[in-house]
């Protein structure tokens, strides 16, 4: 008889809570705004100008540039030095900004690059890529089917997915991270990322030669393998952040990260605790 079912049971019961706080997020997001997450320039329309400073740039100078000009402002660091991202409307002007800092002693380092992209167009980019999130999801759901072909193990794992996908999001919202292209491409692998972990830990437990005594076994075994997969990810995706003077590279890296946080309980406690109920019904 299968013992230690309640831990399982509370795994569930953690995740599925996770998964709520993160969908209420998500929702005031969408009605405090419109849409499910704060978009970035190519996204939305406006202009972006990306420059590297030497020195320092304080929380009150970035504070006061973002009032003055009505922009929003992040900054980066690499191994190179620091970059800033400043974005707003189309007629953010790049020589103003740049007189800016140079008259309150910051001193750019090399040519700005410019992106300016178009209210229409940005739109246009946002719907394609939330169409390719949804056909990623259904034809992940397809693949994942015809390999198990058992509608439980298939759905746990388009669970787990939509699980990392969405609470991503929800982290995004509450670190004002902007949805960009980048972003759109990190969620897109965190998809195929879910996936494997998942197939890790489903095509172990669906063995027919293994019983439920060996559940907790197995669960372990394949716990090893996919939390080294999980912990060299991460460590390259910081060495990403840390070092890539790309600001693309670095958003990509950092959405990754925070779903690959997510994957670790939505994989090896939810998951496993699907996995245990439709075994043992």
């Amino acid at each position: 008889m299968f013992v230690n079912k309640t831990k399982y049971k509370y795994g569930l019961i953690f995740t599925q809570i996770l998964l709520v706080a993160s969908l209420i997020i998500v929702a005031q997001s969408w009605t405090k705004n419109g849409d499910w997450v704060g978009k970035a320039v190519d996204l939305s329309g406006g202009t972006e100008i990306t420059f590297k400073f030497a020195g320092d740039i304080t929380a009150a100078a970035e504070e006061k540039i973002a009032a003055d000009y009505q922009v929003n402002t992040r900054i980066f660091r690499s191994a190179d030095g620091g970059h800033i991202s400043i974005s707003g409307n189309q007629e953010l002007n790049a020589t103003a900004i740049m007189s800016y800092f140079e008259n309150n002693g910051i001193v750019i380092d090399g040519s700005p690059s410019v992106q300016s992209i178009g209210p229409a167009l940005g739109s246009s980019f946002w719907k394609q890529a939330q169409l390719s999130i949804l056909l990623g999801f259904i034809f992940m759901g397809i693949s994942i089917y015809m390999i198990y072909k058992s509608l439980v193990p298939s759905m746990a794992i388009i669970l787990s997915a939509a699980s990392n996908m969405i609470e991503t999001i929800a982290v995004m919202n509450i670190l004002g991270i902007e949805m960009s292209l980048g972003g759109i491409a990190a969620l897109l692998m965190m998809i195929g990322y879910s996936v494997d972990v998942n197939v890790v830990l489903t095509t172990r437990l669906l063995k027919k030669e293994f019983g439920m005594e060996d559940f907790d076994k197995n669960v372990k075994s394949s716990m090893l393998t996919g939390l080294t997969m999980s912990a060299t990810s991460i460590a390259a995706l910081l060495a990403i952040i840390f070092f890539s003077p790309a600001s693309v590279l670095t958003q990509i890296a950092t959405v990754l990260i925070i779903g690959l946080f997510f994957d670790i309980p939505n994989t090896w406690l939810q998951n496993s605790a699907i996995l245990r109920w439709h075994l043992h019904a």
